[in-house]
Formats: structure tokens, C-alpha cells, sequence
């Protein structure tokens, strides 16, 4: 059954390709032949970028499986929001000790970048601003 409905599809594309091949002028039956021919070049690149596309997936996600994420640190230098600052009720869990939140009475220093050693400028808190 399978072979009957091949032989009779390449014997249809053969007519229609015959058919197409007398009523067409020559300039347009290069520039159908052109377009096709341009198409099937194509197909293996296609494919040959799939493979690599699909192998390069495999890998990451089998390296991806195999290391856990690393823990996340969240680093801030200025004050913590009012929330953290607020007590916590008491839980059956352990929790991290929170820090203590910054003293007011420290001035912030602040070191411009790109100066050599000895042409280093630190400017306080309140010049910055004044600067800004």
C-alpha cells in the first residue's frame, strides 16, 4: 500500500513538473528551478544547526542537574528597610542572627576611583552631596 501511494506520488510530481515545464517561459522555469535548488542547499545547514542547537541543550542541562545553586549573600552597605528592622516573633526554628543596624554618627568615606596611591581623594558624606 505504501509503495503504491510513493510510485503514484513521484508519477503526479513528474506530470505537474512536466505540465509546469512546457507552459512556463525559460526565465521563469530558472527562477523556480534557482529557488529550489537555493531551498535544498539550505536543508542541510538547517540541520546541521539543529544537531549542534539540541546537543549543546543536552549539555547544559546535564550540568546544570549535577551542581546545586550556589547560596545567594546580599551585601548592603547602607541601612536596612524598616521591616528587618522591626522584632521578629519567636519561631521553633533556628534563625540567622540579624546585624546590628549602621551607627548614625559614622560619616561615610567615600574613594574616588582612577587616582594613583599618593594622588588618592576621599571625600566625606556631606562634600559628595554638596558636590552632586
Amino acid at each position: 500500500m505504501k509503495k503504491t501511494f510513493a510510485i503514484g506520488g513521484i508519477i503526479l510530481v513528474g506530470m505537474f513538473a512536466a505540465i509546469l515545464s512546457f507552459r512556463l517561459s525559460t526565465d521563469a522555469l530558472s527562477l523556480l528551478v534557482g529557488a529550489l535548488l537555493g531551498m535544498m542547499a539550505v536543508l542541510p545547514t538547517i540541520v546541521l544547526v539543529g544537531y549542534l542547537l539540541k546537543k549543546n541543550q543536552d549539555a547544559m542541562t546535564a550540568t546544570t542537574q549535577q551542581q546545586p545553586q550556589p547560596p545567594v549573600v546580599v551585601v548592603s552597605g547602607g541601612m536596612l528597610p524598616p521591616q528587618y528592622m522591626q522584632p521578629q516573633p519567636p519561631t521553633s526554628q533556628p534563625q540567622q542572627s540579624m546585624l546590628p543596624p549602621p551607627t548614625q554618627t559614622m560619616p561615610r568615606r567615600f574613594r574616588l576611583m582612577g587616582y594613583e596611591e599618593n594622588d588618592q581623594v576621599e571625600v566625606s558624606d556631606e562634600d559628595w552631596v554638596a558636590a552632586g
